[in-house]
């Protein structure tokens, strides 16, 4: 190169560095947006033109995105062709969860437009779209800096509603770039992320070698004898990854042998499998099951689910005991009159308790405050009670479950009025979740793990939050119960201050049905637990614990009000009352 080339190369070298420094000054925004960490988008379909694909966005921050910040998700078109977002995709077909730790993902609650307690979700549809998600106006809602944070579109967004809208995949076979950027409330660039997708025809692939990727299949049910009575069953069991998993009734079928309409129904991201079954009294049966990985590897043996149906005892060899007599109605206080002219007011009235728990657990039934009746429950956790006869008046009802670590449920009430001649039905009863903490005090940092059992297959949700503030800093986390009921949640410490906690866990139903909160625990972070019963015992918060606080716990007596259950074990009784006399102020 001559003299001449050499100085305007030189030159051109120094204006480019002089435009740097200029557009740093004057668009400070572009000079510390930063790129985000382990940025990956995972699709459950990559055919072309696919219309059920899920998709699953993870990516960590490197600067903290602040409330009224945002997160904007962009498929990118190439060639012509794009994803294609519908018109009709909005809030309830997307999930957004934080991870603060190594602890377990915390879902957030969306809506269609922001919030001082839900995310907003916005979405322009079309072939260029784009999906932005704008935190709520809580100063709890910042997300920080190094946390991880997962975003889940299509039916694989589960929280509150299951998703039922789909991105369109684009129709040629060939790569895709989405782009995540994040931003503050002055939509200034924050952090920026690119993922790469690539679009190929559907092939069939058959089993993969070796066993290294194999699921592993664990915890079977049901096992053993069950009861000749038994007409259904729930089949279930997890494996270590996710896997779609089917059965036979004989052993050695291959997986892609197996008929289709044998295949798990999923839960828990694809690692919690079950299948309701009807049974037949005295038979046995076999469930000889495989699965398949995302990765298409297959078991190589089977993994088999062995029970039976017992036969249902004979009347004569377990008479039940004769019904007891009729309560004759109360004598007339009035002259004259035949007898029957009361009609049905005069007659019995009965009482029926129907609802569903804990599969197996020990249910317990009070009335007015009494235990009437105690027995197993069914391996579907159903339960119904019919009480009889009954002579008319106001009944209270209180019904709560013992699982098969002696952890109680809260106690579900109600109260009618019953007229004669009528049958009263209390439906639909879900008990709550029973709880129980690995350890009641944590230190400053680590995990607070709770578990317990609840209705098999329906979602648990836990709530953690410091004593005496209930309205704000709460933290959620949400699991699957398994086929047997059996849940586990933990919720990570991180952030948080010393002090007492309260958790308590809710079992939700359907979108519309959930049950009453469980027992609270108490959990010390940082120091041991310290409940504050002084304050709970002040009902009416007047500062004084005194009478008006005891009629309050009167009226409540042998409920499970949240406000007169001082301990908070699900019912009001005489250990709320000792405490409450331990803080008497008069």
């Amino acid at each position: 190169m001559d003299l001449e080339g050499a100085i305007l190369s030189l030159f051109k070298k120094f204006a480019l560095l002089i435009f740097s420094v200029i557009a740093i000054f004057a668009f400070p925004q572009c000079a510390f947006a930063a790129s985000l960490l382990v940025v990956s988008d995972v699709i459950s379909d990559s055919a072309p033109a696919g219309t059920s694909t899920n998709h699953l966005i993870t990516f960590t921050t490197a600067n903290p995105i602040p409330q009224n910040g945002e997160i904007v998700v962009t498929p990118e078109a190439n060639s012509g062709s794009s994803f294609n977002i519908p018109a009709t995709l909005d809030y309830t077909d997307i999930d957004l969860a934080v991870s603060t730790s190594s602890g377990s993902f915390i879902d957030r609650t969306l809506a269609a437009a922001p919030s001082g307690g839900s995310d907003g979700i916005s979405v322009t549809s079309g072939i260029a779209g784009s999906i932005t998600i704008t935190l709520s106006s809580a100063a709890t809602s910042t997300i920080p800096a190094g946390a991880k944070i997962q975003i889940k579109i299509g039916s694989n967004a589960t929280f509150g509603t299951i998703g039922t809208h789909f991105i369109t995949n684009p129709t040629s076979s060939i790569s895709y770039r989405v782009r995540i950027q994040t931003r503050d409330a002055l939509n200034t660039p924050l952090d920026n992320g690119t993922m790469m997708i690539a679009i190929i025809p559907q092939v069939t692939l058959t089993a993969g070698a070796g066993n290294i990727s194999q699921a592993v299949l664990f915890n079977g049910l049901p096992t053993g004898l069950l009861p000749g009575a038994t007409n259904n069953v729930l089949v279930s069991f997890n494996t270590d990854i996710p896997a779609t998993c089917k059965y036979a009734t004989t052993s050695g079928v291959g997986y892609y042998t197996m008929a289709s309409s044998t295949i798990f129904t999923d839960a828990n991201s694809s690692s919690l499998h079950y299948q309701a079954t009807p049974t037949a009294t005295n038979t046995i049966y076999n469930f000889y099951v495989r699965c398949e990985t995302s990765s298409f590897v297959v078991n190589s043996s089977d993994y088999l689910i062995n029970f039976q149906v017992g036969v249902v005892p004979s009347a004569s060899s377990s008479p039940l005991p004769p019904p007891p007599p009729p309560t004759p109605p109360p004598a007339s206080s009035g002259g004259g009159g035949g007898g029957g002219s009361g009609g049905n007011f005069l007659k019995g009235g009965d009482v029926t308790l129907d609802g569903i728990t804990i599969p197996q657990g020990s249910l317990v039934i009070l009335q007015d405050g009494v235990i009437v009746n105690e027995e197993p429950v069914s391996v579907l956790g159903t339960f119904t009670d019919l009480f009889s006869n009954l002579q008319r008046g106001t009944y209270t009802y209180g019904v709560y479950v013992k699982d098969s670590k002696g952890n109680k449920s809260s106690t579900y009430n109600s109260t009618i009025y019953l007229i004669g001649g009528t049958n009263n039905i209390i439906a639909p009863i879900y008990l709550s979740p029973t709880i129980a903490a690995a350890s009641t005090t944590v230190a400053l940092g680590s995990d607070i793990e709770v578990s317990g059992f609840g209705i098999p297959l329906k979602k648990v949700l836990g709530v953690l939050n410091k004593q005496g503030n209930t309205q704000t800093g709460i933290l959620t986390a949400s699991t699957t119960a398994n086929g047997n009921g059996s849940w586990k949640i933990t919720f990570s410490t991180a952030g948080l201050t010393k002090g007492t906690y309260q958790v308590k866990a809710q079992t939700i139903v359907s979108s519309k049905d959930q049950s009453i909160f469980s027992p609270v625990l108490y959990i010390g972070v940082g120091e041991n637990p310290n409940p504050d019963f002084k304050n709970r015992s002040d009902l009416n918060r007047d500062g004084k614990v005194n009478l008006v606080d005891f009629s309050i716990l009167l009226f409540n007596w042998k409920t499970s009000d949240a406000v007169a259950d001082i301990n908070q074990d699900g019912i009001v009784n005489l250990t709320d009352f000792s405490i409450m006399l331990a803080n008497w102020t008069g």
